[in-house]
C-alpha cells in the first residue's frame, strides 16, 4: 500500500471518533447516538478535498481591507441589543478594529482584537474592558479574532463530501473545526463550527466571491451564552486602512519626527 493510501485511510479513521466527541459534547447526549461514520474516502478524494481547502485560503485577502457594515448584537444574559453602522478595518493575520455608531452619529462599540489582546469600549454604559487570549463570552472577541483574523487556519485531518458540497475538520490551537461549504443566495456558504474546552462558537457566511464584498453576510453564535451577531457588509474601502487603525487605543500617540512614526 503507498504512503498516500495510508494517509487518506488514516484520516479516514480519526474521523468518527473526532465526530463522536465532537457531537456528543456539544450536544450533551450519549455516544450511543452518534452518526454513523463516515464514507471511506480513497487517496484521490483526499487530494482533491485538500487541493479545494488549500484554494479556499488561497482566497483569502493578504492586505489589509475596510467595509463598511451593519451589525446587531444579542446578548441574552443581559438583555442588551447593540444594533447600529459604522466600519471595520482588517490586516489579516495581525488586527481587526471595528467602531459602531447610533442614529444619532455616537459612538456605541469599538472594538479592537489581536491575536493576543483585546480591548472592547461600550461608550454609552461607560465601560471599557481589556484582556489577552481569553475572550469574554458577551462580546463580539472570538468572532473577531477567529474569523477575521484567522478563519481558515488549522491543520486539516479529516475530509469527506456530502451532498451539499465539502466538509472539513482542522485542528487550530488546541480546538476543533469542523467546516462546510454549501450553496446560498449570494453564492458561497461558509459554515464552520469551532470547539475548544467544551466551548462551541458558529458561524455562517453567505458570500457572493472568496475576497469580501458588499452584500456579503455573516452571523456568529456562541452557543454557551446565546451571544449572537448578524453582520452586513455595506461597501468595500476603495483605499487600504490606515496603520494606525490597527494600534493600541489606549497606547500613547508615536511621534511622528521619530523613527518609525507616522508619515
Amino acid at each position: 500500500m503507498t504512503p498516500r493510501r495510508d494517509s487518506a485511510r488514516g484520516a479516514v479513521a480519526t474521523v468518527s471518533l473526532a465526530l463522536s466527541l465532537c457531537l456528543c459534547a456539544g450536544a450533551g447526549t450519549s455516544c450511543a447516538s452518534a452518526p454513523a461514520p463516515w464514507p471511506s474516502a480513497t487517496a484521490q478524494s483526499w487530494a482533491r478535498l485538500s487541493a479545494e481547502l488549500s484554494e479556499q485560503r488561497q482566497a483569502q485577502p493578504k492586505a489589509p481591507w475596510s467595509a463598511g457594515l451593519r451589525i446587531t448584537m444579542r446578548e441574552p444574559s443581559s438583555g442588551r441589543v447593540i444594533d447600529g453602522r459604522g466600519a471595520i478595518a482588517v490586516k489579516p493575520g495581525q488586527a481587526v478594529r471595528m467602531i459602531l455608531t447610533g442614529a444619532a452619529g455616537a459612538t456605541m462599540l469599538d472594538a479592537w482584537v489581536t491575536f493576543t489582546r483585546w480591548r472592547v469600549a461600550v461608550p454609552p454604559l461607560a465601560l471599557v474592558r481589556r484582556g489577552d487570549l481569553v475572550a469574554p463570552r458577551d462580546m463580539p472577541v472570538g468572532f473577531l479574532r477567529w474569523w477575521f483574523l484567522a478563519p481558515l487556519a488549522g491543520g486539516l485531518f479529516a475530509a469527506t463530501s456530502t451532498r451539499e458540497g465539502p466538509l472539513w475538520l482542522l485542528r487550530y490551537a488546541g480546538a476543533v473545526i469542523e467546516l462546510r461549504e454549501e450553496p446560498c443566495p449570494r453564492g458561497t456558504l461558509l459554515r464552520a463550527t469551532r470547539r475548544v474546552e467544551g466551548r462551541g462558537e458558529a458561524v455562517d457566511e453567505c458570500r457572493a466571491h472568496p475576497a469580501p464584498s458588499a452584500g456579503d453576510n455573516a452571523r456568529y453564535v456562541d452557543e454557551s451564552s446565546g451571544l449572537r451577531v448578524d453582520v452586513q457588509l455595506e461597501s468595500i474601502g476603495t483605499e487600504p486602512p490606515r496603520d494606525e487603525a490597527f494600534e493600541d487605543p489606549d497606547a500613547p500617540p508615536r511621534d511622528p519626527d521619530a523613527p518609525g512614526g507616522r508619515t
